[in-house]
């Protein structure tokens, strides 16, 4: 095992030494001399690292040698960190005032302070020139380190992140035998499982990916489940990991007896398909305990199984697993093509192109190879570099045993420097561990990864980590999931090899750490005698997703003792801190997660170096530290649903480096404790988004909000403005304040919560960037601002506003209409608006039916408790959802009259054709007056997918009135029918709807029976009715359904009786139903 070169640390402590010895500081007053020197030393001992990087794997004593500049490099880190902390200290507490007599023999002293750093200074330069000295011995040359122009990187930065799962090459045969058999009726038992069997890299999990989200068994199953198997586990853990893959998420106090309980609850009466990814573990009592639990779901339920071993499928009862293959030699080129020439290979060297394919055929098969060798060669276009690649040595290792890791190391070794480490910090996370890219970059700067290009005063440090990021996930060291992201554990493997003993995960099991352990992960850290080996360690990160009561006893120990930290994280049961945190000076990074805590110690307000604070959904924190004002290095300061917080400590608006500040709360006792809107001055740094609650607390508005300046604040793209429900009712200080919240015009996103005033500001009008706007409970609000000519508007959300009664005040409606036909909302796609009781029509201008303009591009809308609605934009191109919800009948009569010949309407359309032609979802929920449709109008609705008819009284079983022609509906899968009090049995023409697979029947009160013409709907899968009192009998038409894979019955009295076992009087019509369901209780 290689030691891990300290590129980036001593880059950082190159760029230290640097601007402490320019500086004029009476901190180093005598000692620039000896910094000059290190400065030297360092410079010629870096420059030689590379060499000494790939020398160490052959030569013992180079391993030495780079392990002791390690610590030599760390160890004057901490120093040289400790005199900039030094100089942050008297910057922030003022180098002018008074020092007290009792002070002068303190450390924080000058004469006391110089003393100390000057023999630690002096230890550390005759340590690093004995290292120099040696350097001789071993021959070291000076090489250029592998690195990547930024240039490059930038060009395929700009596009979508690479994700697997869309670049799935030649497994479409492998998923169709897959879902072949997991849907093949084989037996009648509970559950069958199916094993996917291959070694590391094959894309086992891929192939399960694509099988997990095929259209045919997200349909075939009533519930999927994906759990990712470590290689270590038991049936306690197994259970845990299933119930939150299936939402269950508070479970981890939970006994194995009440686990069982939660998953029989889970499961029970479902047909679910679970997937074991990458299971290790072949213990036969562990499989047959968990199995036990796994039986009480639906016949036809399946687990299928990924594992890199026969025995696994064996003893999990699989006689026949499949074999996933290698790719052959043209799909294997085919996925090297794409990775490695993005753009094609039109303009590149044929040359390059023969070599390529040589390169992929040595991958043999392997995905997981082809994409790692793939993202390397992308960015080289030398021949010589491609043929270097090809004739490496490692070729021959991997042709003789198989191993794959020695081209994944291939893979590491031409990483840029900066990349290695930010790579190799990865190893502390367990195997599988599923991690957000934000937080990795933010734990990356806390390290010293992340480097300064020095290209400009304004860099921004997270989005050069954000480059390094990307490169990692280009090049296949990181894989995304659906919402955060992992490594494949054979990438996981290669880090943990890099990193060796300076990253540790710590778990139940762990009797000893690593002497030289720098990053732990701990899920529990219980056992004292991990404290004790954590003591005095050169500790870098501690990561605690869990804390047990034994690390939060001892965390005064810990930070007493390992004054090294520089990033660490807890999580849930931690309700408090001692003060000894106030000694970790090196902390740039501190996170609690869902933790308990009501206050932080005021101490931590010395932590001068933090740059992230993250406080999320500590549902207890009332109050931030009083002298927060004095963290002056903070960029991130992100809480997040913190919903008991009640101000902002004073003097927040001297934290000018914050880029994140996701909630300002303005408190009630403005003054001595609590900062003012004001305060937001001068953070014109602030990025992506920030909540502002509490306005209902500026009695002031002119006073406390006249200098909030978000105008100058362009990187804002969210701006979230929350008045509570108590607090100020004067109209004019809420209009006023508002007006004062004017926003930069580069912010994307809107939300309005509470607002007291009657007239809403204009200025949202000027946003043209906007792409998002709520406006929600603005009870008194009675005039909006135009928005119909917003061009990048998307989404508009109205909500709850009991005094409006038009959504535009515009008078002149015609002119402003006529100017561009392209003006009138070109963007919008999704329109909600919910509860607006006393909205009368879109305008106060009144106009004629055919002169109603139409939205260009909606695509779903919801108009629900609007009753008094009757005139707005026609909406004929919606193509995914319309939802009425007590809605006036009107507004859809109106758009159902537009004709191809429309061509007054003012649109981005020529003409108009087939209202609703593309809808997919339609649900009509209390809606009167439906016979006043046009009579053809569901002639439309071919691509209707989805139909919920709920409340409305017209519908019923005959056909004459015309409502429904239903024999139009010939895409229909899903219909839902609530509460018809007037349905007595189904209507005649639903026979026609073959397409149809879900029907639910609940609350129609009067429905009697269900028609013998039932069988006629051949497709159907799911049949549930529930709250049909009256209804006594299933018709024998259900046994000519042979798709139908799930029956529910639920307070039918005569209907369950009838259904309750095989002995009963509807039995014959329902046996051949895989799965039965009475009154929650599954009968088969």
């Amino acid at each position: 095992m290689a030691e891990q070169i300290p590129f980036s640390i001593a880059e950082n402590l190159l760029t230290k030494l640097a601007s402490i010895a320019s500086e004029e500081v009476s901190l180093v007053h005598g000692f620039k001399k000896d910094i000059r020197k290190l400065q030297t030393t360092l410079s010629t001992i870096k420059a030689i690292l590379v060499d000494a990087e790939e020398k160490q794997e052959e030569s013992l004593a180079v391993k030495n040698w780079v392990r002791r500049l390690r610590e030599v490099v760390y160890d004057a880190d901490d120093l040289f960190d400790d005199v900039a902390t030094e100089g942050l200290r008297r910057k922030v507490e003022g180098e002018g005032r008074m020092v007290k007599v009792c002070d002068f023999f303190s450390s924080s002293n000058q004469i006391a302070f110089r003393f100390k750093m000057g023999h630690s200074i002096k230890d550390i330069r005759e340590r690093l020139d004995e290292i120099a000295k040696e350097m001789s011995d071993f021959g070291f040359i000076i090489r250029k380190e592998a690195g990547v122009c930024m240039g490059i990187k930038n060009s395929w930065r700009e596009t979508d992140s690479f994700v697997l799962k869309s670049e799935i090459i030649g497994r479409d045969e492998d998923k169709e035998k897959v879902i072949e058999s997991l849907m093949c009726p084989v037996n009648q038992s509970n559950i069958s499982v199916v094993a996917i069997v291959g070694f590391g890299g094959l894309g086992k999990t891929a192939l399960a990916q694509l099988v997990f989200n095929d259209e045919k068994v997200v349909n075939y199953f009533d519930l999927k489940l994906w759990v990712c198997v470590s290689e270590e586990s038991n049936v306690e853990t197994l259970v845990k990991l299933i119930l939150k893959s299936a939402g269950n998420n508070e479970v981890d106090n939970l006994s194995l007896e009440q686990l069982q309980i939660r998953l029989r609850q889970c499961l029970e009466g479902k047909k679910y398909w679970l997937v074991l990814d990458d299971v290790w573990n072949v213990n036969n009592r562990i499989w047959s305990q968990l199995r036990k639990y796994l039986m009480v779901g639906a016949i036809g339920s399946r687990i299928l199984v990924t594992t890199r071993s026969k025995r696994v499928a064996l003893a999990m009862g699989v006689d026949s697993p499949y074999p996933l293959q290698g790719l052959t030699e043209d799909q294997s080129w085919d996925l090297f093509e794409k990775v490695a020439f993005r753009e094609g290979t039109s303009r590149v060297n044929s040359n390059l192109i023969e070599i390529g394919k040589e390169i992929a055929k040595k991958c043999k098969g392997v995905p997981l190879a082809i994409r790692a060798i793939g993202g390397i060669m992308q960015l080289r276009s030398s021949e010589s570099e491609w043929l270097s690649v090809l004739e490496n040595e490692l070729w021959k290792v991997f042709e003789s045993d198989g191993d794959i890791s020695r081209v994944l190391k291939l893979s590491y070794d031409v990483l840029p420097y900066h990349l290695k480490q930010c790579f190799a910090y990865c190893a502390m996370f367990p195997k599988d561990y599923e991690f957000d890219k934000d937080r990795l970059i933010q734990l990356w700067m806390a390290q010293g990864y992340v480097q300064s290009r020095g290209q400009s005063e304004n860099e921004n440090l997270e989005e050069i980590g954000e480059g390094y990021f990307n490169e990692l996930l280009f090049r296949s060291f990181f894989q995304k999931d659906e919402y955060c992201y992992k490594m494949h554990d054979l990438i996981h493997d290669l880090a943990q090899s890099i990193a060796g003993d300076s990253c540790f995960a710590i778990d139940d099991n762990t009797k000893h750490i690593p002497d030289r352990v720098q990053h732990v992960f701990s899920e529990n850290l219980s056992s004292k005698e991990c404290f004790r080996q954590l003591k005095n360690k050169g500790l870098r990160t501690l990561y605690c997703p869990y804390i047990g009561d034994g690390l939060r006893l001892n965390l005064d120990s810990i930070f007493s003792n390992c004054r090294s930290i520089h990033a660490l994280r807890f999580r849930w049961n931690i309700n408090g801190l001692p003060d000894s945190i106030g000694k970790l000076k090196h902390l740039r990074y501190l996170e609690f997660f869902h933790s308990q805590i009501s206050s932080l110690p005021n101490c931590i307000c010395s932590l001068y170096n933090l740059q992230t604070l993250i406080l999320w959904e500590c549902q207890s924190l009332k109050e931030l530290p009083t002298d927060m004002r004095k963290l002056i290095c903070l960029t991130q300061l992100i809480n997040k649903d913190c919903y008991k917080l009640e101000f902002m400590p004073l003097g927040l608006g001297r934290l000018t480096n914050l880029q994140t500040l996701l909630t300002f709360v303005v408190g009630s006792d403005q003054g001595r404790r609590c900062s003012s809107l004001n305060e937001l001055n001068s953070l014109n740094r602030l990025r992506d988004e920030i909540c502002i609650k509490g306005l209902e607390n500026v009695k002031n508005a002119a006073l406390e909000s006249s200098r909030v300046n978000l105008k100058e604040k362009k990187h804002l793209q969210c701006l979230r403005l929350s008045w509570a429900g108590k607090g100020d009712s004067n109209s004019g200080n809420s209009e006023l304040l508002l007006d004062n919240l004017h926003p930069h015009p580069n912010l994307k996103e809107l939300d309005v919560f509470g607002y007291k005033g009657v007239r809403f500001s204009n200025w949202p009008t000027s946003i043209t960037s906007l792409v998002n706007i709520t406006l929600y409970e603005c009870p008194k609000c009675e005039h909006l601002p135009p928005l119909h000519n917003l061009p990048y508007l998307e989404i508009l959300n109205l909500g709850y506003f009991d005094s409006l009664e038009y959504i535009s005040d515009e008078d002149n409606l015609f002119s402003s209409l006529s100017a561009s036909a392209a003006t009138f909302f070109p963007s919008l796609k999704i329109l909600k608006l919910d509860v607006c009781p006393n909205v009368k029509g879109w305008w106060r201008t009144c106009m004629e039916a055919k002169m109603v303009p139409q939205f260009p591009c909606l695509s779903k809308l919801t108009i629900a408790n609007c009753p008094n609605l009757t005139v707005m934009p026609t909406f004929p191109s919606l193509d995914m959802e319309l939802h009425l919800t007590y809605a006036h009948i009107r507004p859809l009569h109106y758009t159902l009259q537009m004709s191809a010949t429309a061509s007054a309407v003012p649109s981005t359309s020529s003409s108009v054709t087939s209202p609703f032609s593309k809808l997919k979802t339609l649900w009509l929920h209390g809606i009167e007056n439906l016979a006043s449709l046009p009579g053809e109008w569901m002639q439309n609705l071919s691509f209707l997918e989805e139909l919920t008819l709920s409340y409305c009284m017209e519908i019923s079983d005959e056909d004459e009135c015309g409502i429904f022609k239903w024999r139009y509906l010939v895409s229909l899968r899903t219909l839902s029918l609530y509460n018809l009090s007037n349905l007595v049995s189904l209507p005649r023409e639903l026979q026609y709807v073959t397409t149809l697979q879900r029907l639910t029947i609940r609350g129609c009160s009067n429905l009697r029976a269900l028609p013998e013409w039932i069988g006629n709907l051949t497709a159907l899968q799911n049949l549930c009715i529930n709250g049909c009192p009256k209804l006594e009998s299933l018709p024998r038409g259900l046994r000519q359904i042979t798709t139908l894979q799930q029956l529910s019955v639920i307070d039918c009295p005569h209907l369950s009786e009838r259904c309750a076992h095989d002995m009963a009087a509807d039995w014959p019509n329902i046996s051949h139903i895989p799965n039965i369901g009475i009154n929650g209780k599954n009968i088969q």
